[in-house]
């Protein structure tokens, strides 16, 4: 039998199983021949793609485009040697040049800490406090201190965090937190100055701020000369970004009150009655 014969009988014998009319023989034959084409397939593949990889005309672009970017960089190079493109290697090899990239995180850093501190300063909306402080207390005319009664201070804006309070007066000295001493602070989140002048100024957060206005039995106001009736004080109060004492800020506050000192008042009644005379 030549080799002929043989492939014939194949191939009519392979005819005869991929058109049985038995449906088993049908698919186990067609089973078979996409099996042995995959196998075919996944063999060749891998070498025809390792052949072309190979290639030196399938690397010729990048070989130009590489000579292409490595000749502008010789270019804009002023010392650069003619000799240099003489000598330069044609193998495909990609060329990247190193990038360097500023960091630009130290000046955010910077501008962060820079903000970080920064003064306090008013709030460019200044949202009005609701006050209660009496306008008037009565004072024995020949007085020359007395304790200021308890004042309450809120604001019914929730982002206003931070105030400023002024407390000032003509020929008056006040004295907040603990009495006779200045109780002076310019660091920290509770700032306090002029204590035992006729300007003090508090600032903290808003309900503190109020609680170191009336601590140690509240504020206490004396005459620098003379007796105490007939003088006044006023509060300012101002909404600010931080902690802040600065005297040029409280003429910026949209809310206060002012209270007078008055005498108090000795009147005398006659009455009348009647009496019978014996």
């Amino acid at each position: 039998m030549s080799i002929d014969e043989f492939i014939d009988r194949l191939r009519y014998r392979f005819n005869d199983y991929w058109h049985s009319e038995k449906r088993s023989v049908k698919l186990i034959s067609r089973t078979l021949a996409f099996t042995l084409f995959a196998a075919v397939i996944s063999t060749i593949a891998p070498t025809l793609a390792d052949e072309l990889s190979s290639d030196p005309a399938m690397l010729e672009p990048v070989s130009q485009s590489t000579s292409s970017a490595t000749t502008s960089t010789i270019t804009e190079t002023p010392t650069a040697s003619p000799s240099a493109a003489a000598t330069f290697s044609p193998d495909p090899v990609v060329s990247r040049p190193a990038i360097t990239v500023e960091s630009e995180s130290p000046f955010v850093e910077g501008s962060e800490s820079a903000t970080a501190e920064l003064p306090g300063v008013p709030l460019e909306t200044q949202t009005a406090y609701v006050i209660k402080a009496p306008t008037t207390i009565a004072v024995d005319p020949r007085a020359l201190n007395r304790f200021m009664p308890h004042i309450n201070v809120t604001n019914p804006n929730p982002q206003i965090q931070y105030t400023m309070v002024c407390v000032s007066g003509a020929g008056l000295r006040f004295d907040v937190k603990q009495k006779n001493g200045a109780n002076n602070q310019v660091d920290g989140d509770q700032l306090i100055t002029g204590d035992l002048s006729g300007l003090v100024l508090i600032s903290a957060e808003t309900a503190r701020a109020i609680e170191l206005l009336n601590s140690y039995q509240g504020l206490f106001i004396s005459s620098t000369g003379g007796g105490i009736s007939g003088r006044s004080l006023t509060f300012r109060f101002l909404a600010v970004t931080k902690p802040v004492v600065d005297p040029a800020y409280c003429g910026a506050a949209r809310s206060g009150a002012i209270t007078s000192i008055r005498p108090l008042g000795l009147d005398q009644s006659t009455v009348k009655g009647g009496g019978r005379l014996k």
